[in-house]
Parts: C-alpha cells; structure tokens; sequence
C-alpha cells in the first residue's frame, strides 16, 4: 500500500506540475479564435475528472441501497464545470442565479425521468436528490478553484493544492511515528490527534515558504505576510481534513475502503479530491 502510494504520488504530481507550468504559460495567448481565458487547461483537468468522479459517487450510492444515474450525474458535473469557467465578468448576479437554478431543476428532472424509465418507482426521489447533491458538492468545490484561478497565477492553484497535500502528508508520517490518541475512530480508525496536529503544522510551514516563493517568483501577485500565509495553511489544512472525513462517512455509510482502485495506493479520483471540496470555496472568499 505504502509502496504504491510512493509511486503514484509523486507520478500524479508530476503530470499536476507539467499541467500547471503549461496553463501559466498560456495566459494571454492569443491564436486565431482569439485569447485563450485564463485557466482553460486545468479547467480541462477538471472535465476531465469529472466522469470518474460521477462513476465513484454512484458507486457508493449503490453499495449504500441508493439508485442513481450515472450519466446524468455526469452531465451535471459537466454543466457546473463549464458554467463556472465560461460565465463572462461581469455578469449580473441575476443571470449567475438564473443559471445554477437552470442547472440545478435540469438535473432534478433528468434524473427523475432516467430513474424512472424502467417503471421502477422506488427510490426515485432518493436517486434524484442523490444525484443533485453529489454532483453539485465535487464540481461546485472542483469549480471554485477555476473561479481564483481567473484572478490568480496558475501556480497559486498548485500551491493550495500542495498545502492540502503537505496537510494529507504530515498527518499520514506524523500519525504513524506518534499517533496515539485517535480522532474519530468510527469514522477513520487510522486518523489521530498528533497526526492531526502534525499536519496542520506541516500545512502552515508550506504556506510560508509558498507565499516567499511567490512574493520572488510571482511579483504581480498580491503579498502574503508570513503571519497570515500560516493561518491560510492551518485552515486550509483544517478544511482539507474535513473534507476527507466527510468522504469517508459517506463511503463507511457504503461499505467501501476507497470509492474506486484507479489510482494505486491512493484509491479512487474522490479519494484524491476530497480534501480539496472544502477548501475550494475558503480560498475563493480569501485569495479573490
């Protein structure tokens, strides 16, 4: 497990930091269709994801005694994913509404008329909402990261995503050298208190050397004290914690270890994503 881990860790951080220096180097690029907007291939990243995501959620709505439907899950996450990325700025708070209400009632009654068609009733309103729900959580938490991005150096992207992972990292090594007192064992038997704690230490010392980095490498972008870049790591680090013990009481309610084996040692995409959800929209509110 450890060893897989080793492996496809640093191989998935590899293709990120490939992604990432080729999406900076696009800002402005201008071709024959026009200027390429900011973001667009780690918003391709995000499409991209999206159906493995859907295919996990479904997975454990079903080992949960849930239905859902695949396919419009999907497409839901799609449509939040591009309605994020494409909205133009500026663009009145009417037609932002107009348009996640759009999403939202489309998908309801996709799903119902999907679910439905086999004159299988039971389960229809759970399966709907279940899909409604699900898709809006990974994609809407997926999608702010493209919102700060728009504001924001691509590798402020990477460099939230290293603090959550640097968090993941010191809680895993630190829990396992000195863990003793467990956090939540009835939903995560492997969390502990000092790994916890470790983490969040890992976390903030991440930021600060993130917001050093940026303020000699990325001189147009905003300063970042050294104070506050290690409060923006504990919580960022916190809200990445959450959001993994939140997937994992959704996939003990299911019966599952990991929402899918894709990724060796790692689990599934969610596996990987949970821990991004909740902080998606902090560093919006934040960093924009």
């Amino acid at each position: 497990m450890l060893k897989h881990r080793l492996i496809t860790g640093p191989l998935l951080s590899i293709v990120l930091i490939g992604i990432i220096a080729l999406d900076a180097n696009l800002d402005g690029y201008t071709c024959s269709c026009g200027t390429l907007p900011n973001g667009l291939l780690i918003a391709l990243l995000a499409a991209i994801a999206a159906p493995f995501a859907a295919i996990e959620l479904c997975s454990i709505a079903t080992s949960a005694g849930a239905r859902c439907s695949t396919p419009v899950l999907i497409l839901t996450m799609e449509a939040w994913i591009a309605a994020i990325y494409l909205m133009p700025e500026g663009v009145s708070a009417t037609t932002v509404m107009a348009t996640m209400a759009t999403i939202i009632v489309c998908s309801m009654v996709l799903s119902v008329v999907s679910l439905a068609k086999g004159k299988q009733l039971q389960g229809v309103f759970t399966g709907a909402a279940i899909t409604v729900a699900t898709s809006s959580y990974v994609a809407m938490g997926m999608g702010l990261f493209l919102l700060v991005r728009k504001e924001h150096s691509a590798w402020w992207i990477f460099g939230i995503i290293a603090i959550i992972k640097m968090c993941d990292t010191g809680a895993f090594f630190v829990g396992s050298t000195l863990g003793r007192h467990k956090l939540i064992p009835w939903i995560s038997p492997s969390k502990t208190w000092e790994g916890l704690l470790g983490g969040l230490l890992t976390a903030g010392i991440t930021a600060v050397l993130l917001a050093a980095a940026s303020d000699k490498w990325l001189p147009l972008e905003q300063h970042i004290s050294m104070q506050t870049a290690f409060g923006i790591g504990i919580l960022f680090g916190f809200l990445g914690q959450v959001g993994d013990l939140v997937m994992s009481v959704f996939k003990r309610d299911s019966g599952l270890k990991d929402t899918s084996n894709v990724l060796p040692g790692l689990g599934g995409v969610l596996d990987v994503l949970d821990s991004l959800l909740l902080v998606g929209p902090a560093a919006y509110w934040i960093l924009t």
